[in-house]
């Protein structure tokens, strides 16, 4: 009894096995199927819309956007344009946000404080991936935080043509069945480094295509926003206040300093005595002389 309970029960457990990993060698399936079908769109040459109108929707446009303009905030402009960007499926690919200074100053203020006042202008720099439909509405939304514009610049350009040209070049090299063999001058190592590097151009060509895809699905928005000088002013210790000596020190440091200057100055006399003898010697010399030019 127990051996055809053991025989009833394998079964159930291989089965119930190939029935858990199931779903994930399934969902494996889908995404291998689904980076072969982008992948595969790289090489296409089949557009769904004639593309002979230079406004057809299945032209390769790449849209970009870069705007600098001012604001009253650049902090609260940075997070909402960030917030913006995430909600619409976007990508913030770089936001740096920095002070530029422009000078420091201290002022008196009490006996022993002063009153630092640092200038300074917030900046910031951002640059997003927008879906391209949601591209003018992402601008807009920036233009009416804006105070002052200082530049708007849009471009549309088209790189069809370019797109094309790459899957043409791949599909007939895909086409050519034939091998190339060494010739006369040649050798079999010549022919492999030929067939890599065609390979490789190919490859290159496919990722330049796939690139121009991204960048039709994705439009590039650079901003730069700066905001008016800001004063940051903060009380802070007179150095020379708190590090100048009491009076009885300084009284007596100057005592000190005098009677040094007195000693320098004694031994200096002292060390120039030959000079002395010479200078009272000649005064002796020249009254002599004078008497004698009287008589």
């Amino acid at each position: 009894m127990r051996l055809l309970y053991r025989y009833a029960v394998l079964p159930a457990v291989v089965l119930a096995a190939c029935s858990q990993s199931n779903p994930h060698d399934s969902s494996t399936r889908a995404a291998d199927d689904e980076t072969s079908k982008y992948v595969a769109t790289a090489d296409s040459t089949g557009f769904s819309n004639d593309i002979a109108s230079l406004t057809s929707p299945s032209r390769k446009r790449v849209r970009t956007a870069d705007v600098r303009c001012r604001v009253g905030d650049v902090f609260t402009a940075s997070t909402r344009m960030e917030r913006t960007v995430a909600g619409l499926q976007g990508v913030v690919v770089e936001s740096t946000m920095k002070n530029k200074y422009n000078g420091q100053y201290e002022l008196p203020y009490t006996a022993d404080s002063l009153k630092r006042m640092q200038l300074y202008t917030p900046t910031a720099n951002l640059t997003l991936r927008v879906p391209v439909a949601h591209l003018d509405s992402v601008v807009s939304t920036l233009t009416s935080m804006a105070a002052f514009i200082d530049y708007r610049v849009l471009t549309d350009k088209d790189y069809t043509l370019s797109y094309l040209s790459n899957s043409l070049k791949n599909d007939r090299t895909g086409q050519s069945t034939g091998k190339t063999v060494p010739g006369k001058k040649s050798t079999a190592l010549d022919v492999a480094k030929y067939e890599d590097q065609k390979a490789e151009t190919n490859v290159d060509r496919s990722i330049a295509n796939l690139q121009i895809l991204d960048d039709v699905a994705y439009a590039t928005f650079t901003v730069e926003l700066f905001q008016s000088e800001v004063a940051n002013v903060e009380t802070v210790i007179n150095p020379r206040r708190i590090s100048r000596a009491a009076f009885g020190t300084e009284l007596l440091n100057a005592v000190r300093e005098g009677a040094s200057l007195l000693r320098d100055l004694l031994l200096f006399f002292v060390q120039i005595w030959p000079l002395l003898i010479l200078a009272v010697l000649g005064w002796f010399g020249y009254k002599r002389y004078r008497i004698y030019r009287l008589k």
